[in-house]
């Protein structure tokens, strides 16, 4: 349903006009103008809606400094108008533009006396099931804590609407709300009480097959944790003979450098063999000669 069918609905069933008191957009002209004069706003309209300025701050680049008035705008008017303009001054036509809050010209708005917006609004669509008024007269800054505790224009919302009563009545009307549809409002509550065992029902059902599952995988696990166990062992036992398959490669390789060597060190000692035969024969032979 959209929010305009509801508002309708709301305005049926009460004779209240819903009211929405915007905390960023600028005050409603009209509305300011109930109980004040034009020329006691005049200096306070935002030059972007033309509404008298909420959190008013003054336009004041250097292009157009030389200006006699004041040029005055409602912040959050402003700071969308450069978003949606690139940051383009709405004064002229130049990038950058500049402001700053003046908190002179916010302290006369907010003193500004007016009626309640609620009432204005009343006033602007009568119903025939309109039951209460507000008689609410005070500054713009009070207008908050008037709207949010004691306007008699409040709507409040039925105490079962989490159960799925969506009545809206005045706060004075709404005892009576209460009385008259005791049975509807325990309807609701048990048919909200169903859903909700409905609901952990299947909770518990998704919970026992998450269970099962692990319960599942557990077992499984299990059985392939010996084989795994296994193959990590034979992995290991790979990974440590490759040194060993080095070491004996490495030795092998080695064998025809040590038989090199051996066969050299044989042919020096047959060498000094050879030399030490020749020697004693010589020495033999000079012996002979003396004798």
């Amino acid at each position: 349903m959209s929010d305009l069918k509801e508002e309708k609905m709301k305005e049926d069933q009460t004779g209240v006009t819903p009211f929405s008191f915007d905390s960023q957009s600028c005050f409603n002209k009209n509305w300011i103008l109930y109980l004040n004069k034009e020329e006691q706003i005049n200096h306070f309209i935002c030059l972007v809606c033309k509404q008298v300025t909420r959190n008013p701050v003054e336009i004041n680049c250097l292009q157009h400094e030389d200006m006699n008035e004041i040029l005055i705008a409602g912040e959050n008017c402003l700071k969308q108008l450069l978003i949606n303009n690139n940051n383009t001054c709405p004064i002229q036509a130049h990038d950058g533009c500049q402001y700053s809050v003046i908190k002179s010209v916010r302290q006369l708005i907010n003193d500004i006396i007016v009626m309640c917006p609620r009432q204005f609004q009343q006033d602007l669509q009568p119903s025939k099931y309109m039951t209460a008024t507000c008689n609410f007269k005070g500054k713009i800054k009070d207008l908050s804590d008037h709207l949010n505790n004691s306007c008699s224009l409040k709507l409040s919302e039925c105490w079962f609407q989490q159960f799925g009563c969506d009545h809206s009545c005045l706060e004075n009307e709404l005892e009576k709300h209460l009385i008259s549809n005791v049975k509807q409002h325990f309807d609701l509550i048990m048919k909200k009480f169903a859903f909700m065992q409905q609901t952990i029902q299947q909770l518990e059902v998704t919970l026992i097959w998450f269970y099962e599952k692990v319960c599942q995988l557990q077992l499984e696990n299990s059985r392939l944790k010996p084989n795994v166990e296994a193959n990590e062992k034979r992995d290991n036992g790979d990974i440590l003979k490759i040194p060993s398959e080095n070491v004996a490669l490495e030795q092998q390789q080695d064998i025809p450098e040590q038989t090199r060597k051996k066969r050299k060190k044989i042919q020096k000692i047959k060498k000094i063999q050879k030399i030490k035969k020749i020697q004693k024969i010589r020495d033999l032979n000079t012996f002979r000669l003396i004798l």
